[in-house]
């Protein structure tokens, strides 16, 4: 066996030999060789060390072009004839055939003479490199898996996006509708936003319940995690609407009848009851089932999606900017114009509604602050009713309402029918603290559109506001209000104190000018019931029309027939406040057709050298101004 292993190193030697002058590389072996050997090599250096020095520069191009590993060497050549690669290639066949015979863990060393020494080692396998990616490729079919047993994405984490979400296609896409950025992973915002729109819960709760489901602790859900929070939600949404139902089970059967629904939506968000018959319909085809809280928040989830489409309708005539929110001062506006209410407590309300506490209101928030308006309307009603109702039932008649109506803002029963009939939802003639609520706010939308048409004939210097100087003009030409008088009504129903009427403000200030003038008009009612029967008539007023101004009876009765709105055949002070108007307005166009008379006022046919308080004591046209009542 020693004689084989002597000749095999023998051959080695013969066929591995390099020329001294070739020596460079560190990580071959030397071992030893004869004398005659080294002399042949001697000989032949001289000749080939050009030859190897290009072969070498070939090599190292080789090596930079494959990316081998940088202790990598390849086999040396000995000879270029053709006699030396066969006898080679014919120690190639040898060494195998012997390879056999050995152990397979048997290694023969290389033999490099880089002196006279010999030192044998052994030549590794693979390159370091080699073995990294070998382990990482390793690594990676261990994670792969591993994510088939877990149904989880795997991503190479060297080149992770900041989500931690892979594409790999092994999971299912995420809910486009709440993935809002499309980066195909949910952020905590975009779930809390869902559950808000949805459900109406807050971001504080859906955190608590993200930070549950999110395992990997990355800040975003897959869709896997997404699917385990969404009946987390749910249970959240039932856990709300069963506390709801017991405030509006009014019955206190545990469940939630259509008319129990009825009452609640319209409180709650002024819906009325035939929309709410639909939605109904929607989630219980048959409207004589009861519903449990679980599908009562079914029902509520719809009917608060209802909600934002109504919400953002509004958001289209406020947002001036059109950044598809609502600022504090675009919320003032709002909440003054619906309902009246004072800056300060609105800034409040906002803060109240401001889940994502930005200082704005996206839709869904603004819902919720209209739903806070309301509020506040139903509560201003149930004051307010209690006024008007004359007979004490709790409700308000027709009458009844058409009495406040017109006082507060002059319309008459042909405007005041279809609004009445528009809040009475539950058709029974008569309007609840909740139905009144409805019933103002529509009266009060009313008087902001024909303010905007007054604004346009009283603006005098047309910068889409009313001054001081152009509403005494106009208090001074339908009342005779005093300047003073004026002023202050202007001060109040300036709410943000910008010296400047807006058409919200106006309509609150001819409002206040209207109340002033009949209670004028009440105070002096007895000055123009002539024959003191407690009612002024056609027959006390068209006669002294006639005299001063010189108007025909005919036209009189006109005006009168007109603004007798509950057709009594006399004139309750506010329907004395109109007829005046009305007269004054005929005068006035009448005038504007003759050449102006400086003697005689704008707003007035009668002689300018006669005192205000003495046409005032003569005549119903002239009352005399509400600032020197005796």
């Amino acid at each position: 066996m020693l004689y084989l292993i002597f000749h095999f190193l023998l051959i080695l030697s013969a066929t591995y030999a390099i020329p001294q002058g070739n020596r460079h590389s560190s990580d071959d072996t030397p071992t030893a060789i004869s004398l005659p050997q080294q002399q042949q090599q001697q000989q032949q250096q001289q000749q080939q060390q050009q030859q190897q020095q290009q072969q070498q520069q070939q090599q190292q191009q080789q090596r930079q072009q494959q990316q081998l590993p940088s202790n990598f060497r390849p086999a040396k050549q000995i000879s270029s004839d053709k006699s030396t690669q066969l006898g080679h290639q014919q120690h190639i066949q040898q060494q195998q055939r012997q390879q056999q015979q050995l152990p397979s863990n048997f290694r023969p060393a290389k033999q490099i003479s880089s002196d006279k020494s010999t030192q044998l080692v052994s030549e590794k396998v693979s390159s370091a490199a080699h073995a990294a990616m070998m382990a990482r490729m390793e690594t990676l079919r261990r994670l792969q898996h591993e994510s088939t047993q877990l149904n989880h994405p795997i991503t190479d984490t060297s080149q992770s996006n900041p989500s931690g979400i892979g594409a790999t296609g092994q999971l299912p896409p995420v809910d486009k509708s709440v993935d809002l950025d499309g980066d195909g992973a949910l952020s905590l915002a975009e779930v809390q936003y869902a559950a808000f729109v949805h459900h109406g819960l807050s971001s504080n709760v859906i955190e608590s319940l993200f930070n549950e489901v999110d395992k990997n602790g990355d800040g975003y859900l897959t869709s896997i995690e997404f699917n385990d929070i969404r009946p987390l939600v749910l249970a959240k949404a039932e856990s709300a609407a069963q506390r709801y139902l017991q405030t509006v089970d009014k019955d206190h059967n545990g469940l939630l009848s259509l008319k129990e629904a009825q009452e609640y939506i319209l409180k709650e968000y002024g819906i009325g009851n035939r929309d709410v018959e639909r939605v109904w319909r929607l989630v219980v085809p048959n409207l004589n089932t009861e519903m449990d809280a679980t599908l009562f928040s079914k029902l509520r989830r719809r009917i608060r999606a209802m909600s934002i489409r109504l919400a953002r309708l509004i958001m289209k005539n406020a947002d001036k900017n059109e950044d598809g929110h609502i600022d504090k001062r675009e919320a003032q506006k709002i909440a003054f114009e619906q309902e009246g209410i004072s800056a300060g407590d609105v800034n409040e309300m906002v803060m109240s509604v401001d889940d994502n506490n930005d200082g704005e209101l996206n839709a869904p928030e603004f819902a919720d602050f209209e739903r806070i308006i309301r509020s506040r309307a139903i509560e201003t009603s149930r004051k307010a009713l209690k006024v008007v109702d004359r007979d004490g039932s709790g409700t308000v008649t027709m009458d009844e309402a058409k009495r406040i109506a017109f006082d507060h803002y002059g319309f008459d029963e042909k405007i005041l029918g279809p609004f009445f009939a528009q809040a009475d939802e539950n058709e029974d003639g008569q309007l609840d603290p909740v139905e009144f609520a409805g019933f103002r706010s529509v009266i009060r939308s009313k008087a902001v559109k024909n303010a905007l048409d007054i604004m346009q004939e009283i603006d005098s210097d047309g910068d889409g506001y009313i001054n001081n100087s152009e509403a005494v003009a106009m208090a001074r030409r339908q009342d005779d209000m005093d300047p003073k008088e004026t002023f202050n009504l202007f001060v109040i129903a300036d709410q943000d104190k910008s010296g400047k009427l807006d058409k919200v403000e106006l309509a609150d200030f001819l409002r206040l000018v209207r109340l002033s003038a009949i209670k004028f008009a009440t105070d002096h009612f007895k000055e123009f019931d002539m024959n003191k029967d407690k009612t002024v008539t056609i027959d006390e007023l068209e006669e002294l029309i006639e005299l001063k101004y010189k108007i025909d009876r005919v036209i009189t009765r006109q005006f009168f027939k007109k603004v007798d709105v509950d057709n009594s055949g006399d004139l309750a002070p506010g329907e004395l406040v109109d007829f005046r108007h009305e007269i004054r307005r005929f005068v006035t166009e009448r005038n504007s057709q003759r050449p102006y008379n400086p003697n005689k006022s704008n707003d007035q046919d009668g002689t300018h050298g006669e005192s205000t308080e003495e046409v005032r004591k003569q005549q119903f046209i002239s009352l005399p101004s509400s600032s020197n009542k005796n």
